[in-house]
């Protein structure tokens, strides 16, 4: 294909897809591509790797508010105000449409873990390939050992709930990436136990970070939304920012 036909390639599952002015649409080739020039290399700087994520990041976050979406459909119907009162048969009915909605958020639970823990995997990583810090802080001493050089250049930002807030995106990328493990990597551990003694008393997040809680295996959207407290995308990113900055 010649130059002024002005075509674009990329790869494509190991094949070649080209644009050309003078086709009629796509031309898929099993033509062999170059991976040497094909190669996706890391973004130089923190503002690179923000824009070529925004992207996905900006979906993720409206998979999680889909998600979310069901429940505050229910409340329209019933809340917790109602409790006590006559049971009409309108109430009844609002009532069996609260639970309906309750149940399909319910059931995306799991969905909404996995939409979390991906954004904390691109947060994870902007730390992992930016961060300035090279030694492990007093504040992280009690959380962080010496010897595990790994989660150095997560300690850095300021304290959520007594923990940087580095350390707190580190430990849970960890666990939503291995919540299958027996046994959680120390730092891990440590950082939930932390969460877990801060929201001790809270009513509503007494049991969101506890690690033996039967009832969650992945507790990446606990940790985005509330310990972290990143419930948009623009809240994500001013806090990453400031972080690498």
């Amino acid at each position: 294909m010649g130059a002024s036909e002005s075509s674009m390639f990329y790869a494509c599952g190991g094949r070649t897809r080209c644009w050309s002015r003078r086709a009629s649409g796509p031309q898929l080739s099993r033509a062999p591509v170059s991976h040497t020039t094909m190669k996706i290399t890391a973004p130089k700087d923190p503002d690179e790797y923000f824009c070529q994520t925004e992207h996905a990041v900006k979906y993720l976050y409206a998979g999680l508010d889909s998600c979310w979406l069901y429940y505050q459909q229910g409340l329209q119907h019933w809340d917790i105000s109602q409790v006590g009162q006559p049971m009409t048969p309108e109430r009844k009915a609002a009532l069996d449409r609260y639970l309906e909605l309750a149940g399909k958020y319910f059931d995306l639970k799991f969905s909404e873990a996995m939409f979390a823990g991906a954004i904390l995997q691109v947060a994870y990583m902007a730390i992992r390939l930016y961060s300035w810090n090279a030694s492990i802080p007093t504040k992280c001493s009690a959380l962080v050992g010496s010897s595990q050089k790994s989660a150095i250049p997560f300690c850095i930002g300021k304290e959520r709930h007594g923990i940087p807030t580095g350390l707190i995106v580190y430990a849970a990328r960890n666990q939503y990436n291995h919540w299958e493990d027996e046994q959680p990597h120390e730092i891990t551990k440590n950082v939930f136990g932390g969460l877990s003694a801060a929201f001790y008393h809270n009513m509503f997040s007494d049991l969101a970070f506890e690690l033996s809680n039967p009832t969650i295996n992945v507790y990446a959207n606990e940790v985005l939304l509330v310990a972290l407290g990143w419930k948009s995308y623009d809240t994500y990113l001013a806090e990453l920012k400031s972080l690498l900055t």
